[in-house]
């Protein structure tokens, strides 16, 4: 059904994709894995004529016969959406601020089906229903700025499914979702793979999503260098690229005692929003060097407790920072921590150069700009960015952006550093470094960890306890060893019965 021959993308100063070769049969689900900046998501925009400021396209991407890529710009509008659609990698700019999510919904019928306003609106109500939106209390009238990341991942798949497309591209659909959503993201997607006969070209960085589609595609510097059947290529790998990718789901950690001794930080938080709780006396505490994972599913209130404590959420309630009282956003808390947001896309200024993005939150302290800039770039380097200060994000992947959203984090050496789904967009070497970096800061910096995780598989080996949060409330709070075993409340278990999709974890964390 879909054929590339030759596929090539050029710039001014490179050539990104080198000639990628590869069928597709209808119906198939297909696997792209990568290292971040490897071409993945620009192969993925070739196949629907949609490339970006500065790029051309080289080569012939066939769908069932005619080559996209030499269809006249009209001719390829009619083919997105009814042919061929995509779900893009950050939902935060991939729909519109402005304009209500049901009318974003609407679009797609209105451009290629001739069906009344009231038809319309009901299949708009029935995608919101199916993505399970509409059991999270979001309706037609909301705005995307209004829903959390992974609500509006699931808006983004709505719209790319409407209209039952012969060909669905995802890149990275679940990366923005909890355990729970991604399960169900993932048996949509299969589900239209089997009743319609579309095939399913997703680009992922998750091994274990990989290994239950039916090829795995290698992208190196924008070649495929390995095309073989998922479990061939997960259990014998014949590429260096591949066996990279196969070998970092392990990671060794020193082994270290749990963290003891006073809490550094404690919290207990109510919050309101247009008449609306979304946290309701959300209690928690963290000591040096502790690493706590606060998970549950998208909307239960995670980002908004941690928005909550730095002071950019009004809220009300009891904080203590090193034994002390403070209130929440109060100079010493906000001096004291530092936080990754979860979209560094819309966290990034894209006027700005990377290194004075990075040096950013030092501009107040009074250091000197030599000093200020030494330490940016000696952020970024921890980061693995280093030397590359001088561009600006969009020359980046979304891994690398992530990246740069953590040195930005680092660049004040913080006590406490709160990671809002900090590794979700890296590729599996990429969240190995992260991860070593971030276990290596706990340790010896006794900096303590506050991450915001849908990957439990993560949690389970990374976490020294793990906060289970439900309704704005934080209903459980176990080492995971305990909670994994024994989930207390419907919340944890729902998690954790959702995880157990995954037979294997996806970060195999060992401490030796």
């Amino acid at each position: 059904m879909l054929r590339l021959d030759t596929l090539t993308a050029t710039t001014a100063a490179a050539q990104p994709l080198a000639g990628i070769s590869f069928d597709v049969a209808a119906g198939e689900r297909v696997a792209v894995l990568g290292a971040s900046g490897s071409g993945k998501s620009l192969m993925a925009r070739a196949l629907l004529g949609l490339p970006p400021p500065g790029v051309r396209y080289g080569g012939t991407v066939r769908l069932d016969g005619e080559d996209i890529l030499s269809a006249p710009e009209r001719r390829q509008r009619a083919l997105r959406g009814p042919a061929v659609a995509m779900v893009f990698q950050e939902p935060a700019t991939a729909l519109n601020p402005v304009q209500r999510i049901g009318l974003q919904l609407e679009e797609p019928l209105r451009l290629h089906r001739a069906l009344p306003r009231e038809a319309r609106r009901e299949k708009v109500m029935d995608a919101l229903t199916t993505t399970g939106l509409a059991a999270d209390g979001v309706g037609p009238e909301r705005f995307p700025h209004t829903l959390s990341g992974g609500q509006r991942q699931r808006v983004a798949l709505a719209i790319a499914l409407m209209l039952s497309p012969r060909l669905v591209v995802a890149d990275e659909p679940t990366s923005a979702l909890d355990s729970v959503s991604a399960a169900r993201v993932l048996t949509l997607l299969t589900d239209l793979v089997a009743a319609s006969g579309a095939a399913l070209i997703l680009i992922t960085h998750d091994m274990d999503v990989a290994a239950k589609l039916s090829r795995i595609l290698v992208m190196v510097e924008g070649r495929v260098v390995e095309d073989r059947p998922a479990a061939a290529v997960l259990s014998a790998p014949q590429t260096a690229a591949a066996r990279t990718l196969v070998t970092h789901r392990a990671l060794t950690l020193a082994a270290r005692p749990a963290p003891t001794g006073a809490p550094i930080f404690t919290a207990s938080l109510t919050a309101r929003h247009r008449g609306n709780t979304i946290l309701n006396e959300a209690a928690f505490d963290v000591r040096p060097g502790e690493r706590l994972a606060i998970v549950g599913r998208s909307g239960s209130g995670k980002t908004s407790l941690m928005r909550a404590v730095l002071g950019l959420l009004p809220a009300r309630g009891r904080v203590t920072l090193m034994g002390a009282p403070v209130t929440p956003g109060d100079p010493a808390l906000r001096a004291a921590a530092s936080l990754v947001f979860q979209d560094p896309v819309t966290s990034l200024d894209p006027r700005w150069r990377v290194d004075r993005i990075v040096a950013e939150p030092l501009e107040r302290t009074g250091a000197p700009k030599a000093e200020r800039q030494a330490l940016a770039e000696a952020a970024l380097a921890r980061v693995g960015l280093g030397g590359l200060g001088a561009r600006r994000p969009h020359a980046f992947s979304g891994g690398q952006r992530q990246r740069i959203a953590i040195a930005r984090a680092l660049v004040r050496a913080p006590k406490i550093l709160v990671a809002d789904e900090a590794v979700s967009a890296l590729d599996a070497a990429l969240r190995a470094e992260v991860i070593t970096l971030l276990d290596t800061l706990c340790r010896e910096d006794q900096m303590a960890l506050l991450f915001i995780a849908h990957d439990l598989g993560l949690v389970r080996r990374f976490a020294d306890r793990v906060l289970v949060m439900d309704g704005g409330k934080t209903v459980e709070c176990a080492p995971p060893g305990q909670l994994f075993a024994a989930p207390q409340t419907s919340a944890a278990r729902a998690l954790v019965a959702a995880a157990s999709l995954h037979q294997t974890d996806n970060h195999e964390v060992h401490r030796s």
